[in-house]
């Protein structure tokens, strides 16, 4: 599910002439400050179920390769975003919510369903839902130079990955 966001919004063309974005999960060693907008992608909390009022449906396997019905994982995704403004510039207040709203709408025009496969096993799973419920939060402060101003974003997305087991 991380890949999938990350590759979504990675290369997102930025108002305002900030470039595009940069998506990551693991922040980069070293994790330089750069004028480029930057985009963490991490799990906050997620719930598994088989419960048919959240896609899954029965039977319950009996063991690896039997057959079963879904599983549903309700997964909250974190996507932090980063971005350094110069604190002269006087269109850099309307930017940064511009970028937030950018990346909300790729989130929410996302395809319903998309696939994902698992880095790990190769398995592929059936994402639904990517963007239809978010929340954010925006926050500024001036560094100490102060000729840049450091923007803060958090979006949180609720989405449903359904897998076979």
């Amino acid at each position: 599910v991380q890949c999938y966001i990350r590759d979504l919004l990675d290369g997102l063309v930025m108002p305002g002439g900030a470039g595009q974005l940069v998506a990551y999960i693991t922040p980069p060693d070293p994790n330089e400050e750069t004028d480029l907008p930057t985009a963490y992608i991490w799990p906050n909390d997620g719930d598994e179920s088989r419960s048919s009022a959240r896609g899954g449906t029965v039977p319950r396997n009996t063991g690896i390769g039997t057959p079963s019905g879904y599983k549903a994982f309700e997964h909250h995704m974190n996507v932090w975003v980063v971005w350094y403004g110069q604190d002269d510039d006087p269109n850099s207040d309307t930017w940064f919510p511009g970028m937030i709203d950018a990346i909300m709408l790729v989130l929410r025009t996302s395809p319903d369903t998309a696939t994902a496969r698992d880095p790990y096993t190769g398995q592929l799973t059936t994402l639904i839902d990517v963007g239809e419920n978010m929340t954010y939060h925006v926050t500024l402060r001036a560094l100490d130079d102060q000729r840049y101003n450091r923007y803060d974003g958090l979006i949180t997305l609720e989405l449903l990955e359904l897998m076979q087991f």
